[in-house]
């Protein structure tokens, strides 16, 4: 009977607490109540993250996440045909080292077949290519190794606009820029859907 007592005389004892701030509460003004109601939520709030950080085993000062690595970037040089296809260009890029050779190979295919930054080349290559496959091989007589593309053209519009020379041009500004920023590599291949030799726009 004694443990029921003290218990009720507890719950009255909080309940009276509760009342009296309660009661301070609504006696002050709009600025202060709103104030107290602020510093009581951010409490719950502060009380809340604490918890979930003990919960994932995490440090409660680890609010900001760690700051990645710079990725290191280099500049090289492409090759492209210039405007109307009369000559090849050298323009920079920027571009991340360390790359495979695939995606290295993958990126300077994509860089020339976009063509310039400061001239109209769009025409230069009409077409839009996959790359399917690409192989290196040691070239015959120990002369470094051939670099084999091996491409999926995609469907080329009737009415289309082909710059005379163009395909040529392209063709040797791939692997002049292959050539340069892959050590080893003496040549380059190109063959569509595995067939080496064969016209990719021009007739």
């Amino acid at each position: 009977m004694k443990i029921i007592s003290d218990l009720k005389n507890k719950t009255a004892s909080v309940k009276k607490e509760i009342i009296s701030l309660k009661d301070n509460y609504y006696a002050k003004d709009k600025k202060e109540r709103n104030r107290i109601a602020i510093l009581v939520l951010s409490s719950i709030m502060f009380l809340n993250y604490i918890m979930f950080s003990y919960h994932i085993e995490s440090n409660i000062f680890d609010i900001f996440p760690s700051i990645p690595v710079i990725e290191d970037r280099v500049t090289i040089n492409i090759y492209i045909p210039s405007e109307g296809a009369s000559e090849i260009v050298t323009e920079e890029r920027v571009i991340h080292e360390g790359l495979s050779d695939e995606v290295l190979v993958k990126k300077l295919f994509s860089l020339v077949t976009a063509g310039s930054f400061y001239e109209n080349t769009a025409l230069n290559v009409p077409a839009q290519y996959t790359i399917k496959k690409i192989w290196l091989y040691e070239a015959e007589g120990g002369k470094g190794k051939i670099c084999a593309i091996d491409l999926m053209p995609e469907i080329l519009a009737r009415d289309i606009t082909i710059v005379k020379g163009s395909e040529k041009l392209f063709k040797e500004s791939l692997e002049k820029t292959i050539i340069e920023n892959m050590p080893g590599i003496s040549g380059v291949i190109i063959l569509e859907n595995g067939v080496p030799s064969r016209n990719l726009w021009e007739i």
